[in-house]
């Protein structure tokens, strides 16, 4: 997946970078949308000349997004269904068994937060141009 971000800082080779504003004009859920008021981190392994305010190409396949995005949502809604076993076997409560599920969940997150700050560096983007051509 390719994007147009504008770097927002370069500091020490650590580059952060945002969404293209330009983009958002004309976008039907640019009201609701947060992206673009976020920041993050991009890999520059080229060693691409980038400063403030330019803007730059990055990539994240395609694969890795789509499991970064089941990692995200998938792991936790899948450990409901753990949760809500374990919950059915400790008591008959719903109660027991709705907590029991919620903290599921609550550990599907926690374990994919705990898998992308280990392997935060698979899985950022990277920079592959500059949005004018340059290297």
């Amino acid at each position: 997946m390719k994007q147009v971000v504008t770097i927002q800082d370069n500091k020490n080779g650590v580059i952060t970078a945002g969404c293209d504003r330009s983009m958002c004009e004309g976008c039907r859920s640019s009201l609701f949308c947060t992206s673009k008021k976020a920041s993050f981190d991009v890999l520059n392994p080229d060693g691409i000349k980038l400063e403030k305010g330019d803007q730059a190409v990055i990539d994240m396949p395609t694969g890795k997004t789509l499991f970064t995005v089941f990692m995200s949502f998938g792991l936790p809604l899948i450990m409901f269904i753990p949760g809500y076993i374990i919950g059915s076997l400790i008591s008959d409560s719903q109660g027991v068994q709705l907590i029991s599920s919620l903290l599921g969940v609550a550990l599907g997150f926690v374990i994919a937060a705990l898998y992308f700050r280990k392997n935060r560096k698979k899985y950022s983007p990277v920079v592959i141009s500059r949005k004018d051509g340059e290297d």
